[in-house]
């Protein structure tokens, strides 16, 4: 008897250059609440460490920290952290370009395959990491520091992009779509040297094992379980994995230091209000306040 073997399906539907999920309209605004939700959160993230003058030692990651310390959480934190407000600015923006992905799959589906980006872009940078200290000779990768959401980014990229197909044009020039993240890779790495190549490679690998559908078995139970273990062990890793009391440079939240931004504004112009001077007039030393 001949066996025949009926094809699985595809979690992930194939999105048309016409239009078929290419593109973010105003009525679809409504269906992509976990976009939205990233870049609100992006955003505040950025204006408390800003506002905090947060150092990147305390929350970035750093293969020394995360594989030696056992800080397991900074994968976390520096994927949802950013820095420089252009840095914010450009990722944010690439998300929205993705935001097509939530549309298609469903936010559900989208949130699962994020998670997935978060968590296994972390991993392939550790492990990238490892292989270049230990047979590549570069030392700098176990103290350098990388933040930013540039690995989900550079997933849902991929992933658009292989559901795409076909050609596209980039910088004027038509290429298949599955190379446009690699040619946005170069062209980052040319723009800003400093960008994390293993980063946004990472982000790319896994993108493509999740537009493969390597994770079909990936459904919501089993999403839940393993979200649930991973807040356990992040929680875990801060309370006991290692500590920041070497790098704490003042009072506040978590040790993150002395307030600036807008209250260091307010706080100067409190000093400079308060602020008196001594002078000598007609022979008599009087206190005046400064103007």
């Amino acid at each position: 008897r001949e066996l025949r073997l009926r094809p699985r399906p595809s979690s992930l539907p194939n999105m048309s250059l016409q239009g078929g999920g290419a593109a973010v309209t105003g009525d679809s605004l409504a269906r992509m609440p976990i976009t939205m939700a990233t870049i609100g959160f992006c955003s505040l993230i950025w204006f408390y460490l800003w506002n905090y003058n947060v150092s990147i030692e305390k929350f970035g990651y750093q293969y020394e920290k995360v594989v030696a310390g056992r800080q397991w959480w900074r994968s976390i934190s520096a994927s949802y952290a950013h820095q420089h407000p252009l840095h914010l600015i450009f990722n944010m923006a690439s998300l929205w370009n993705s935001a097509v992905m939530e549309v298609t799959l469903g936010s559900v589906a989208y949130l699962k395959y994020t998670f997935l980006l978060v968590l296994l872009s972390m991993l392939t940078v550790t492990g990238m990491s490892y292989l270049a200290i230990r047979y590549f000779d570069r030392p700098r990768y176990r103290t350098v520091y990388s933040l930013g959401y540039s690995c989900v980014v550079f997933g849902w990229m991929m992933v658009q992009c292989e559901k795409l197909g076909g050609k596209m044009s980039y910088f004027g020039l038509m290429v298949p779509a599955r190379l446009a993240p690699f040619l946005a890779l170069g062209i980052t790495q040319l723009i800003i040297p400093n960008a994390s190549f293993i980063g946004h490679l990472s982000g790319i690998i896994v993108g493509e094992f999740i537009a493969q559908d390597f994770f079909f078995w990936f459904i919501d139970p089993v999403f839940f379980v393993v979200l649930g273990i991973t807040c356990i062990g992040a929680g875990y890793s801060y309370m006991y994995g290692g500590s920041n009391e070497d790098e704490s440079d003042g009072d506040g939240f978590l040790g993150f230091g002395t307030r600036t931004g807008w209250h260091r504004v307010q706080q100067d112009e409190e000093a400079n209000e308060n602020r008196t001077e001594m002078k000598v007039v007609n022979g008599v030393l009087v206190r005046q306040t400064a103007s």
